[in-house]
């Protein structure tokens, strides 16, 4: 007999841990209530109550999780990566498995093995009778609750998504007092980890296709740190985008006035200038932000530039730069177009897009 394909064996997990118990909208406990803090069966098999957890700690992050579920094991892995920061500021964490209703000692050992597998060092229960699980009206997984010092439910994030994902981290630092630093290094200014984390939420977006959703993240990410110029560069280039050059000079302007010099600033402004006509202002700015091959973009942007002009020797060599710089080649985003500028400026919007969520 042939195997189960995964996805079925997903999809009917997911029934059978549903069909437990009819759930609705009103079994959700909402945010500033009680949080329950049933107890919970450790990987030794001895009950632990999440109150007991809690005790003497800022919160607890509850992680509902199974095995069959990708995204839960993806969403236990970050939690596991930042274990050691919260617990360090007083933020204690349990993944509570809901694989099975019914949790017997071969339920048990299966999770220790997984567990095992999966190198996690996150406090790990089971949920028997999927208590916990219904308690707080869970309808998928992962979904993650966050509990502050009183027991109070202060957050909880229904799903997988990567917009409220950056906002459970939020919201982590919330009920544990902490006031992020902002990340530095010996060659960029100091940026608020918010505004960092939203900026690359919003290029993740962008590189799937959700452009309202990456402008979201992108307005957020410059309000979380007024110095940071990457948000107005990324709103400039959406702008762009849409040929709207007189709203993408102003978020130039602007950002440029954050950081003088920035290699962003310059990029967009020579792509600016070449909408505008002025194709060899344009190509002399990118001739200089590539010779040091920082930016990818910038190099892809001037071997389009090259090419609409018929140099395809040259704009061959560029578009080789930039796949070092990237390993994405600029030559897959080229699109017949009307004309050779239309066709450079539609390459353009689609190769940033693509390298922007890893800033290559």
């Amino acid at each position: 007999m042939n195997a189960m394909p995964r996805a079925i064996r997903c999809g009917l997990a997911a029934v059978l841990l549903l069909a437990a118990r009819p759930l609705s909208a009103g079994d959700r406990p909402p945010i500033g209530a009680p949080a329950p803090l049933l107890a919970v069966r450790d990987l030794a098999g001895a009950d632990r109550p999440l109150k007991a957890q809690l005790a003497g700690r800022r919160g607890l992050v509850v992680l509902f999780w199974a095995g069959w579920s990708e995204r839960s094991i993806e969403e236990l892995q970050r939690l596991d990566a930042a274990v050691s920061d919260m617990t360090a500021h007083g933020v204690a964490v349990a993944a509570v498995s809901v694989d099975r209703y019914d949790v017997d000692d071969a339920e048990m050992k299966q999770l220790r093995d997984r567990v095992e597998r999966l190198h996690v060092h996150v406090p790990v229960f089971a949920d028997r009778g999927l208590e916990l699980f219904h308690a707080y009206g869970v309808v998928t997984v992962p979904s993650t609750a966050v509990v502050d010092a009183n027991g109070m439910l202060a957050f909880f994030l229904f799903g997988y998504s990567h917009e409220q994902r950056e906002q459970l981290f939020d919201a982590i630092d919330a009920v544990a007092g902490i006031v992020r630093r902002p990340t530095q290094s010996s060659t960029l200014p100091k940026v608020a980890p918010a505004a960092l984390r939203r900026v690359q939420l919003g290029r993740l977006q962008l590189a799937q296709g959700h452009e309202e959703p990456a402008r979201s993240s992108f307005e957020e990410a410059s309000k979380a740190d007024e110095t940071f110029p990457d948000p107005l560069v990324e709103l400039a280039s959406l702008a762009l985008d849409a040929n709207d050059l007189a709203t993408a000079r102003g978020l130039l302007d602007r950002a440029a006035a954050r950081r003088d010099g920035d290699v962003g600033v310059q990029r967009e402004r020579a792509r600016l200038a070449a909408l505008n006509g002025q194709r060899a202002e344009a190509r002399a700015a990118l001739e200089r932000l590539a010779v040091n091959d920082a930016d990818a973009a910038a190099v892809a942007y001037l071997g389009y530039l090259l090419q609409a002009d018929g140099d395809r020797g040259q704009a061959d060599a560029a578009f080789d730069r930039a796949k070092a710089i990237s390993g994405v080649d600029p030559r897959a985003y080229a699109a017949p177009e009307p004309s050779p500028a239309a066709a450079a400026a539609r390459a353009m919007t689609a190769y940033r897009r693509e390298v922007a969520p890893g800033r290559r």
